[in-house]
C-alpha cells in the first residue's frame, strides 16, 4: 500500500469535519473572529438554517487588503507566532484553520476594510479555490457571507436536522456568546425575522435580560468571588429558579465558552440540598484565570479546556455560587479560604461523555464537596419557596369520571409469587410488603390517617398498609389518559387567559417539531413573540399554576430523548402529565380525600407501581409489630 501526502484541498475538506460540524460552527468560528477584532457590534443573519446563506457582519479592526487572500489558507493566523504563545493564549481563535475549513466546503465571499483606509478588498472562495480578488468601497469591519454549506459534501447533509432545528442551534451560539461579551451588541436574524438583540451595554443582567427574558433574569442573583488569583462572576438562580435538565448552564473561562464537568459538579455541589432532587440551576458563571493556567487546545472545536489546578478551581466556583445563594440566609463566608474548609474533589474521568450538557451513564462519580447544612428558618424559607399550594382539582372536578374508569382486564398476580417486579412479598428487616393493589375487593378496611402527610395509613385484616399518595394517585392518571389516549379522548381544557411561555430556540424547535404529537394529547400551543409560545388549552388534568413547569418538562423530556420511538415519547409525556397534576407528598388530605383515593386504588388492578416504577404500598403485618413489642 503506498502512502501519499494528501492534496491541501482534500485534507482542509477532511479538516471542516472536525471544525464545522453544523451551520452553527461557521457562526461561531465567525463571531470568535469578530470578537478577536474588537468589535462592538456582532450581525449573525441566516436562510435556510444556515445552510443555504450564512453572514457575520462586524464593525472590528478589518483585514489588511494584503491578508485577505492569505487568511485563507490553513493554519494562516494572526494570533500566535511561537510555541511559547500557545502558553498563555488569549484570543478565542488562534489556529488559524476556520476559514480555510469552512471555505472548502462553500462558497465564501469576505469583504473588509481597516479603519482609516480609503478602500477595502472582497476575496470570493469556493470550494477552497481563489475565485476573485478586487478592491471594492465597504464600511470598517469584516463581513463574512457563506452560501450552499456542504454542496460539495452531501454525505455530511445526512446528519443535520430540519432547517429551523439548524437555526436554533446558530441562535444558540449567538446567546451564548452575548452572554459572554455583554459589551459587545450582538444581533440575530433567521430568515427575514430578528431573534436576538443585545444592548451590548456590558451589563450582565442586560445580557441575561435580552437572551432569557424577564421570568429568567429576575430570578437570579449575582456572583463575585475572588480568591488565589481565580475570579468568578457573573449570575446563579435564587432557590425557586432551576430545570430538569443543564440546558441553561453557560460556563466561560476567560470569555471562551466550554463545556466543563469541573466547574458543573462544583455548582450543584453548592445547591445540594436547596433545590429538588434531580433538578439543575440555572447558572452564567464566568471564570478569569491566568491563560498560562489553563489549556484550551484540547479540542477540536475548543469546547473543552484542561485546568492546571483542577481543585482551586472548584473550590473557587463552589464558594462563588455558595456565597451568592445564601448571601440572604446567613452571613457571607469567602471570609474563610476554601482549603481552610477541606472540600473533598474528586477529578472528574477523563474524556467525560458529554452532549448538550448531559452526561452519559459512565461519566465518572459525583466529587462529594462539603455538605451545607440549612438552619431551621433556612428550611422552613426554602419550604415556603418551592412547596406550591396543591389544589387537587383531580378529585374535586373529575371525581366522578375517575370513578367511573374502566380497566383493561390485567392478569392477577398469585401471591405466592416470588418476583420482586411482579407485586410479591418480600422481606427487609422482617417487614413484609407488597407491590400491588392491596386492598381487597370488599369494604373489610379502615382508614385510620395520613402519616407525614405523604402515606395514608390503612388497617386491613391483621395488616397494616401504607399507601404513597402520590404514587397512587399518579399511577391512577396515567393509566387514565393512557385509556382515552387509545380511544382518542383527551379532553383539552380551555384556559381563559392564555399562558405565555418564554423557550431557547432549541426548545421551540422541539415543539414545532411535534406541534401534532402535542395536540393529540391535549395541548393547543401557538407561536407569539419570537421565542415565545402561548398555551391556550392543556390537558384537563392540569391546572394553570402547573402548565409553565409541565410543559417545559415535557419539552427537555422529548430533548433527552429523540431517538425514543413514538409509543416511548407519549408515555413520557403521560408520565409527566400524571406526575405533575397528581397530589404531592407532604399535602396534607381530608378524610374525604383519602376515602376517594383508596377506594380508587381498591377499584384498580394496575395500581401495583407508579409510572416511574416506585411501589404504590407497603405492608407491614401485625406479627411484625407484635414481634417489636415482645407479644410473640
Amino acid at each position: 500500500m503506498l502512502v501519499k501526502v494528501l492534496d491541501p484541498q482534500l485534507a482542509n475538506m477532511i479538516a471542516a469535519g472536525e471544525v464545522v460540524e453544523r451551520p452553527s460552527s461557521v457562526a461561531k468560528e465567525l463571531c470568535e473572529n469578530a470578537i478577536d477584532a474588537g468589535a462592538s457590534s456582532v450581525t449573525v443573519e441566516i436562510q435556510g438554517g444556515g445552510l443555504k446563506r450564512l453572514s457575520v457582519t462586524d464593525n472590528g479592526s478589518g483585514i489588511h487588503p494584503d491578508d485577505m487572500e492569505t487568511a485563507f489558507l490553513r493554519h494562516a493566523t494572526s494570533k500566535i507566532s511561537s510555541p511559547k504563545d500557545l502558553e498563555a493564549i488569549f484570543t478565542l481563535g488562534f489556529r488559524g484553520e476556520a476559514l480555510a475549513s469552512i471555505a472548502a466546503v462553500a462558497k465564501v465571499t469576505m469583504t473588509s476594510r481597516m479603519e482609516g483606509a480609503g478602500e477595502g478588498k472582497s476575496v470570493i472562495m469556493e470550494g477552497g479555490k481563489l475565485i476573485s480578488s478586487e478592491i471594492c468601497g465597504c464600511p470598517v469591519g469584516t463581513r463574512t457571507l457563506v452560501e450552499n454549506l456542504f454542496y460539495n459534501t452531501p454525505a455530511r447533509m445526512k446528519f443535520l436536522k430540519k432547517d429551523y432545528t439548524e437555526a436554533g442551534y446558530v441562535e444558540e451560539v449567538v446567546r451564548k456568546l452575548a452572554l459572554a461579551h455583554p459589551e459587545i451588541s450582538f444581533r440575530f436574524i433567521s430568515d427575514g425575522k430578528e431573534k436576538v438583540f443585545t444592548p451590548g451595554d456590558g451589563s450582565i443582567e442586560g445580557a441575561a435580560y435580552a437572551i432569557y427574558g424577564k421570568d429568567v433574569q429576575s430570578g437570579m442573583v449575582p456572583v463575585s468571588y475572588s480568591d488565589g488569583g481565580i475570579t468568578v462572576s457573573g449570575l446563579t438562580g435564587n432557590l425557586t429558579l432551576y430545570r430538569k435538565n443543564r440546558a441553561l448552564q453557560c460556563f466561560f473561562v476567560n470569555n471562551r465558552c466550554i463545556v466543563s464537568r469541573t466547574l458543573t459538579l462544583a455548582v450543584e455541589e453548592a445547591y445540594k440540598g436547596l433545590i429538588p432532587v434531580g433538578t439543575f440551576p440555572v447558572t452564567i458563571l464566568k471564570v478569569e484565570i491566568n491563560p498560562s493556567l489553563v489549556d484550551v487546545n484540547v479540542h477540536p472545536a475548543k469546547l473543552e479546556v484542561k485546568f492546571f489546578e483542577e481543585n482551586k478551581i472548584y473550590s473557587a466556583v463552589y464558594w462563588a455560587v455558595k456565597n451568592a445563594t445564601h448571601q440572604k440566609l446567613t452571613p457571607k463566608i469567602d471570609a474563610e479560604k476554601p482549603e481552610e474548609k477541606n472540600i473533598p474533589y474528586t477529578a472528574p474521568l477523563n474524556n467525560p461523555s458529554i452532549s448538550n450538557g448531559s452526561y452519559g451513564a459512565d461519566s465518572g462519580k459525583k466529587a462529594t464537596g462539603f455538605e451545607y447544612q440549612p438552619t431551621k428558618q433556612e428550611k422552613e424559607e426554602f419550604d415556603k419557596l418551592n412547596t406550591q399550594n396543591i389544589i387537587r382539582q383531580e378529585f374535586k372536578n373529575y371525581g366522578d369520571t375517575l370513578a367511573q374508569m374502566p380497566y383493561e382486564e390485567n392478569t392477577q398476580i398469585p401471591k405466592d409469587t416470588k418476583t420482586d417486579n411482579q407485586g410479591a412479598y418480600k422481606k427487609i428487616n422482617d417487614i413484609e410488603f407488597i407491590q400491588t393493589a392491596v386492598i381487597d375487593s370488599e369494604d373489610n378496611y379502615k382508614i385510620l390517617g395520613q402519616l407525614f402527610n405523604t402515606y395514608i395509613l390503612v388497617e386491613e385484616g391483621d395488616k397494616l398498609v401504607l399507601i404513597d399518595q402520590h404514587a397512587a394517585h399518579e399511577r391512577l392518571i396515567y393509566e387514565k389518559l393512557v385509556k382515552e389516549k387509545g380511544e382518542k379522548q383527551i379532553m383539552p381544557q380551555m384556559l381563559l387567559v392564555p399562558e405565555v411561555v418564554s423557550l431557547t430556540p432549541v426548545e421551540l424547535s422541539i415543539v414545532t417539531e411535534n406541534k401534532e404529537f402535542f395536540e393529540n394529547l391535549g395541548w393547543e400551543l401557538e407561536p407569539f413573540g419570537d421565542n415565545d409560545i402561548a398555551v391556550r388549552a392543556v390537558p384537563y388534568v392540569i391546572t394553570k399554576e402547573q402548565t409553565k413547569d409541565t410543559l417545559i418538562e415535557i419539552i427537555e423530556g422529548l430533548k433527552s430523548g429523540k431517538q425514543s420511538s413514538l409509543t416511548e415519547k407519549e408515555d413520557r409525556i403521560m408520565y409527566t402529565i400524571a406526575c405533575r397534576s397528581a397530589i404531592k407528598g407532604h399535602d396534607a388530605l381530608t378524610l374525604t380525600e383519602m376515602q376517594e383515593l383508596v377506594k380508587r386504588v381498591k377499584e384498580s388492578d394496575k395500581t401495583i407501581t407508579c409510572p416511574h416504577g416506585r411501589p404504590v404500598s407497603t405492608i407491614v403485618t401485625k406479627a411484625f409489630i407484635e414481634k417489636l413489642f415482645k407479644r410473640l
